[in-house]
């Protein structure tokens, strides 16, 4: 018998505070990345119950937690906590990382850098004058308008089904970015044919997410182009209900194994203050994608 010595008083404490986060693959990725990179750090998943936010960071606080990411449904909520934000994190009202240095928190967002990366390399395109339909009004759906119109499309519909919070996005792709975002609901949407035009359709919704693999945002009905992407970001189930009725239509679609890869990325560089060699990060996302992906 050997003593276990992954884990002593000098180990750094990373987490992830969300609800639910049973289904999450966070801590395979950032406590493999330290076991490669030899420093002394573990990862743990924290589910937070409504309304416990505020404490949970508290405590992670006072036990001097490194840093931490955050997810549904306190991306938003968790500024309200924190002590400084990154100019990205003011504009879009939400971050996914957190960073303790010297007691102060610091907020960040690599969820848009990650999901473009990961776009990018996965369908050799970009955004640069596409017409893009995003499903969802939630803190993910923010960062990533943001994003996809930083990135020069030229069209951005926004659908959710609370209207009021696709429009505030929208608001504010038009006020910062440029003039192209358009919000609606998802039935108007595909009453004008909407879906079916667009280049590339996004899904930040919940909607297919285990345990609840039969839903869906887009209508049984719609039949999409071969031309176009679909990109769901829910990675569990692998294969969502939306990516299903991409694929039958014959549509490239991708789901968000890619982007959670490359924010927990780029989070795990803010909190270690590192920068991770390509060689790394390229034997880590073949690892990654593939044993998640299978």
């Amino acid at each position: 018998m050997r003593l276990d010595e992954r884990i002593n008083g000098k180990t750094k404490l990373i987490g992830l505070l969300g609800n639910p986060v049973e289904h999450t693959v966070s801590p395979q990725l950032h406590n493999t990345l330290s076991r490669m990179l030899d420093i002394n750090a573990v990862y743990i998943p924290i589910k937070v119950e409504k309304n416990g936010l505020e404490s949970a960071v508290k405590g992670l606080k006072a036990c001097n937690f490194t840093g931490f990411n955050v997810t549904i449904p306190f991306k938003e909520e968790i500024v309200t906590y924190v002590d400084e934000c990154t100019p990205d994190v003011k504009l879009s009202g939400c971050a996914n990382t957190v960073k303790n240095t010297d007691g102060r928190l610091y907020a960040y967002n690599t969820d848009a850098d990650g999901f473009v990366r990961s776009f990018e390399e996965q369908t050799h395109t970009c955004f640069k004058g596409k017409s893009v339909v995003l499903f969802g009004a939630g803190g993910t759906a923010r960062s990533l308008a943001i994003k996809i119109a930083s990135e020069g499309a030229v069209k951005l519909y926004i659908a959710n089904r609370t209207i009021q919070r696709a429009h505030d996005i929208a608001d504010t792709v038009n006020s910062c970015i440029g003039k192209i975002a358009e919000s609606m609901d998802t039935t108007s949407m595909e009453r004008n044919g909407i879906i079916e035009s667009c280049d590339i359709i996004v899904n930040t919704t919940s909607l297919g997410m285990h345990p609840n693999v039969d839903e869906s945002p887009l209508c049984d009905s719609i039949r999409l182009d071969t031309r176009q992407i679909v990109y769901d970001v829910i990675y569990n189930p692998v294969k969502t209900k939306f990516l299903k009725q991409a694929e039958s239509s014959g549509c490239k679609s991708l789901n968000g194994l890619g982007m959670l890869f490359y924010q927990g990325i780029l989070a795990y560089e803010i909190w270690m203050q590192i920068d991770i060699a390509n060689n790394i990060i390229k034997e880590l996302s073949e690892e990654f994608l593939k044993y998640f992906g299978k």
